[in-house]
């Protein structure tokens, strides 16, 4: 059985959530808000986070990010599950980009609650789940831009719709003497500056926001950016600039 932390703001779909995870052997634990949720993990890391989005002050969408874009590789990795009443593809195939591994739409039966933890559960190493819900996305989404589902609502907190899926290139980058990684020769110079915000920022939030731009902007230019230098994901570059493992040189 697993240990898992349900986060949402109505107090009585924490309490059958649990009820009905319970059901099943696990280990509940609740968070009434994303900012609770963000304490509660650094106590202890759960093996599952049920994360509902649309939460006062610190939201889904704010947690997911601060989670997978955490220094501690054993907060990052953990396997997120949304559970929201947003039904829109652009916030379904957001959660799937941004490193949900599984997106569930309220109302959710207590047999498809169950079964998606056990299936999340069981499922593997979340970097393998993660990678495999992010290809889906990415794959929709192409699908969806070459006019596949042209009247699915259209939201731009979800960022800017992609021409083509993000296949990493080998890369050119050269390991310093203590282990760095210097990049930028293939980088514009307005990448390099942002880069170099965001690994002085604590979050994509915070460095969108003295660079006077949107998260959705700072998000396009990453994913960009890791086509250029061969990382695997926005995730696991931020980590690693924020690590002091990634220079960036220009």
């Amino acid at each position: 059985m697993a240990s898992v932390l349900v986060v949402d703001d109505e107090p009585d779909i924490r309490y059958l959530t649990q009820l009905q995870l319970e059901l099943d052997g696990h280990r509940v634990m609740t968070a009434a808000d994303g900012a609770e949720a963000l304490a509660a993990v650094q106590v202890e890391v759960p093996d599952v986070v049920l994360l509902d989005v649309m939460m006062p002050e610190v939201d889904g969408w704010s947690v997911l990010e601060q989670l997978k874009a955490h220094l501690d590789e054993q907060i990052s990795s953990v396997k997120v599950l949304m559970m929201t009443a947003l039904a829109a593809d652009d916030d379904r195939l957001r959660g799937g980009i941004e490193g949900a591994v599984r997106y569930l739409v309220k109302p959710v039966s207590s047999d498809q609650l169950r079964a998606a933890i056990a299936d999340v559960v069981a499922g593997g190493p979340e970097r393998d789940q993660r990678r495999k819900a992010q290809t889906g996305a990415l794959s929709e989404l192409a699908r969806i831009q070459r006019g596949g589902d042209a009247g699915a609502p259209r939201d731009e907190r979800a960022g800017p719709r992609l021409s083509r899926l993000e296949h990493a290139r080998p890369r050119d980058d050269h390991p310093s003497p203590d282990g760095a990684v210097h990049i930028g020769g293939d980088l514009t110079d307005k990448q390099c500056s942002l880069l170099r915000t965001l690994a002085a920022a604590p979050s994509v939030s915070a460095a969108a926001g003295d660079l006077g731009v949107s998260r959705s902007n700072v998000y396009a230019s990453l994913r960009r950016i890791i086509r250029k230098t061969g990382h695997e994901s926005v995730p696991e570059l931020l980590r690693r600039l924020r690590a002091g493992q990634v220079i960036v040189d220009g």
